[in-house]
C-alpha cells in the first residue's frame, strides 16, 4: 500500500524535494567548506607547527583535489550500486576520521596523507559530485535553480572568518576537532537521503535506493557529444581556476596596490557564493547549453576589460563575473548532462567528467604561468584565455539551437 502511495506521487510532494535540496545543501557546504574554506585559514599555521615550506602545505589540497578527480569515475558505480544514502554516509564517516587524523598529526607527512586518502575519498562520495545528483534527481523536470541552491558554497566563505578565531584562541587542533563535529552533525541529514522519487516503474527501497539502469561508460567515451562537453566545459572550469592562480600576479603586472589586489581576490571569492546560484537559475530558465554560453562569454569580455583598465571599479566588477562564472560550470554541466544522457545516467557522466577533465584543470592554471614566464608579460597569454573562452560559447551556443531542432533522447544503457 505505501509503494501504491509513493506510485502515485511520481514527483515526489514539494515538501520532500525542498528537504531532499536542504539536504545535498548541506553535504556540500561541509564537504567543501571544510576541505577548501579549512584549508586556506588553515595553512599557514601548518606550516608553523611542522616547519613546513609553502609548496609543501599547497600539495596537501593538490593531492585532495587530484583523488577527487581520480575517483570520481568509481563513486558514480558506487552510487549506481548502493545509493546516494549509503555512499554519502560513508563519505562523511571517511572524511571526518581524515580531519581526526590532522588534529592529531605528528608530521606534515600524515597531514599529507590524510588530504590525500580520507579527505579526498570522503570528499568525492558526499561533495558536490553527489550532492547534486541528490538535487538533481528531485527536480529533474527543471533541476536548475536546485542545483544552484545545492552548490552554493556558504560555509566555505564563513569557516575561513570562524576558523581565525579558533585558531587564534584555541590551537590548530581544536579547529580540526570542530570540523569534525561538524562532520558528526551531518550524519542525520544524510540518513535521510533518498535517490529520488517513486515513479510507476521504480520505487525506493528501504535504504532509499532508486535502481534504474546507466549508460555504459563504453557508451559515453564513444559519444562525440560527450567528448564536446568535457573540453568546453573543463577549460571553463580550468579558467576559473586560473582566475584565482593569477588574478594577483596579473593585476600587480598591471601596476595595481597590493591592497587593491587583495580586495579583488576577496570580490572573486565571494562572487562564488551567488555564483552557482545564479547560473542555475539561468540553466533553468535558458537551459544549459545556452547558459554556459553566456558564462563563456562573459569570461572572456571580462578578462579582455582587464587587459584594458586599472580602474579599480571596472575590474572589481570583472572580478565579481570571472568568480560567479567559475562557480556555476559544475551546476550547468550537471543539468546538461542530464539533459543529453539522462537522469539516471548522471552518476556515471559526472563521474567520467570529472576524470577526463583533470588534465585541463590540473595543467592550464600551471601553463599560465610557464607561458607567462617564457614570454616575460601576462597579455598574450591572457589573449590565448579570452579566445578559448570565445570558442566555448560559440560551442555552446549552437549546442544550444541543435538542442531546440532535436531534442536529444536518453541514450541506451547497453
Amino acid at each position: 500500500m505505501e509503494a501504491m502511495t509513493r506510485a502515485a506521487e511520481p514527483a515526489g510532494s514539494p515538501m520532500q524535494r525542498r528537504l531532499m535540496v536542504g539536504r545535498a545543501f548541506l553535504a556540500q557546504n561541509v564537504a567543501v567548506g571544510c576541505a577548501f574554506g579549512g584549508f586556506g585559514v588553515s595553512v599557514l599555521p601548518l606550516q608553523q607547527k611542522f616547519g613546513a615550506s609553502s609548496a609543501t602545505a599547497a600539495l596537501a589540497l593538490s593531492i585532495c583535489v587530484l583523488v577527487l578527480g581520480l575517483a570520481s569515475p568509481a563513486i558514480g558505480a558506487l552510487i549506481g550500486r548502493i545509493g546516494l544514502r549509503w555512499t554519502m554516509m560513508a563519505g562523511v564517516i571517511i572524511s571526518a576520521i581524515g580531519y581526526a587524523l590532522l588534529a592529531v598529526a605528528p608530521s606534515m607527512t600524515v597531514v599529507l596523507l590524510a588530504y590525500a586518502l580520507p579527505i579526498g575519498i570522503g570528499l568525492a562520495m558526499f561533495g558536490p559530485f553527489p550532492s547534486s545528483v541528490l538535487a538533481s534527481n528531485w527536480y529533474a523536470h527543471n533541476p536548475g535553480t536546485a542545483l544552484g541552491v545545492a552548490n552554493t558554497p556558504l560555509f566555505a566563505a564563513l569557516l575561513p572568518m570562524i576558523g581565525m578565531a579558533v585558531i587564534r584562541d584555541h590551537g590548530l587542533s581544536a579547529f580540526y576537532w570542530m570540523m569534525v563535529g561538524l562532520h558528526i552533525l551531518l550524519l542525520p541529514f544524510i540518513l535521510g537521503v533518498s535517490d529520488g522519487p517513486a515513479d510507476r516503474a521504480h520505487a525506493p527501497d528501504a535504504h532509499g535506493h532508486v535502481a534504474h539502469e546507466m549508460i555504459t561508460a563504453r557508451s559515453l567515451l564513444r559519444n562525440p557529444t560527450f567528448w564536446a562537453v568535457c573540453l568546453g566545459a573543463g577549460f571553463l572550469n580550468a579558467v576559473g581556476i586560473t582566475g584565482v592562480s593569477h588574478l594577483a600576479g596579473f593585476v600587480a603586472e598591471r601596476g595595481v596596490a597590493a591592497a587593491d589586489a587583495a580586495a579583488l581576490l576577496s570580490v572573486m571569492g565571494g562572487s562564488a557564493v551567488i555564483g552557482s546560484l545564479v547560473i542555475g537559475i539561468l540553466c533553468g530558465r535558458l537551459g544549459a547549453p545556452r547558459a554556459l554560453s553566456i558564462l563563456a562569454a562573459g569570461l572572456a569580455l571580462s578578462w579582455f576589460a582587464m587587459l584594458g583598465t586599472t580602474a579599480f571599479a571596472v575590474m572589481a566588477l570583472c572580478a565579481l563575473v570571472i568568480g560567479a562564472a567559475g562557480a556555476g560550470v559544475f551546476p550547468a554541466v550537471n543539468m546538461l548532462s542530464a539533459h543529453l544522457f539522462g537522469q539516471h545516467s548522471l552518476p556515471r557522466v559526472i563521474g567520467l567528467f570529472a576524470i577526463v577533465t583533470l588534465p585541463l584543470t590540473f595543467g592550464i592554471p600551471p601553463l599560465v604561468g610557464l607561458l607567462r614566464d617564457a614570454v616575460g608579460r601576462y597579455g598574450p597569454v591572457i589573449g590565448l584565455v579570452i579566445g578559448g573562452c570565445a570558442v566555448a560559447a560559440f560551442m555552446f551556443f549552437a549546442m544550444s539551437r541543435i538542442g531546440r531542432r532535436a531534442p536529444p533522447a536518453e541514450l541506451p544503457a547497453a
